[in-house]
């Protein structure tokens, strides 16, 4: 039986799409700048909290160099394998489904789960990542009676499997058991 499979998700077609999210990383680097103004604000004054303000700031703009140093390393490690179509596939219905919070979470409780062939995927929707992470409540292209063929690369620094193409044949299974955590 020949199964009809759309294309929801593809990175591989472009990899070149595949970049840090500069943006996300500005808006805390921003904040350590503001942070850094205030302690020198307070050495001005000499006020009390100047001295904790000021390892506070260096530790926060510290911090943020280090994970955008790291985001841009393993953006390019992913984008590297993509281009060189060294990324595995996996394929069939869903083992168990969990659809995810359509409002995002500030934790992973909220995270869409599915696996195939014991091959488990985690994606929430308001996290920022390369991959795909559309949730079902949200329009996603997963629903408990899917059969999916997805991509993937495993992120060294994150140790997550960051989706680069999903293709899904609506309604090829019977529905995956529902999960209520992991």
């Amino acid at each position: 039986m020949q199964l009809d499979y759309q294309i929801a998700f593809d990175l591989t077609a472009r990899p070149e799409q595949i970049q840090p999210v500069y943006g996300f990383y500005a808006l805390f680097l921003a904040i350590g700048f503001g942070l850094l103004a205030l302690a020198m604000f307070l050495q001005r004054r000499r006020l009390r909290s100047r001295n904790y303000v000021l390892a506070f700031s260096v530790f926060w703009l510290g911090f943020t160099a280090f994970m955008i140093f790291k985001e841009i390393e393993d953006t390019s490690y992913i984008r590297s394998q993509v281009q060189r179509k060294a990324f595995a596939t996996v394929e069939g219905c869903l083992d168990y489904f969990q659809p995810g919070d359509p409002e995002g979470s500030k934790t992973t409780a909220g995270n869409e789960r599915w696996s195939i062939r014991g091959t488990e995927f985690d994606y929430g929707q308001g996290e920022v990542r390369r991959g795909y992470h559309l949730v079902e409540p949200r329009g996603g292209a997963v629903h408990p009676h899917t059969r999916v063929r997805v991509s993937y690369v495993t992120s060294d620094f994150y140790g997550r499997r960051e989706i680069v193409k999903l293709a899904v044949a609506q309604r090829a299974c019977q529905p995956a058991p529902h999960i209520n955590s992991k």
